[in-house]
């Protein structure tokens, strides 16, 4: 309704839904649960709280979140291993299942802050943050401060290495 209507959310607002869905990714992952398929339509409103949905892909896991897995995910929100892997034909990769429903919930607040899926298909096919950044500024800048612009920088990040998991 908000993208027909092109009523922008406030910043509080979706500061307080990315602290709210924060802490369920994290109570999950300390329960060594994983989603997989994190995307806009499987976070949805109930009795006024957000509620993650469609853990059909989700998985427990052994340990700390890094597994050889089949792809999993909705590909405009996979992370960037997942999805070179994804395009590459690889039927299985190596990576921290966490840290890539990181990446997928920064590519959700993307949309959710720009109502627009033009700047996800363009972060889709970059792997130069400085350009990302670029990105993020031209869709977000005129409404969103720098600090809000900087948490979805935070958990786009190309490198798993360098994108923090939900604990952190």
């Amino acid at each position: 309704d908000r993208q027909k209507n092109n009523l922008y959310y406030l910043e509080y607002e979706l500061m307080n839904y990315f602290s709210s869905l924060i802490k369920t990714f994290s109570a999950l992952q300390l329960r060594n649960i994983t989603h997989r398929d994190v995307k806009p339509q499987n976070i949805m409103f109930a009795n006024g709280k957000l509620k993650i949905c469609d853990f059909g892909n989700a998985r427990i896991l052994k340990r700390e979140g890094i597994i050889i897995q089949k792809i999993r995910g909705s590909e405009l929100f996979m992370s960037p291993i997942v999805f070179k892997g994804y395009h590459s034909g690889t039927q299985a990769i190596k990576h921290n299942t966490y840290k890539s429903d990181v990446f997928s919930l920064g590519m959700c607040f993307f949309f959710a802050a720009s109502l627009n899926y033009g700047g996800l298909n363009i972060i889709r096919e970059i792997y130069d943050m400085n350009i990302i950044k670029k990105v993020l500024n031209q869709f977000l800048g005129k409404r969103y401060s720098q600090n809000l612009i900087n948490l979805i920088f935070i958990m786009l990040q190309i490198d798993e290495d360098k994108r923090p998991d939900f604990t952190e």
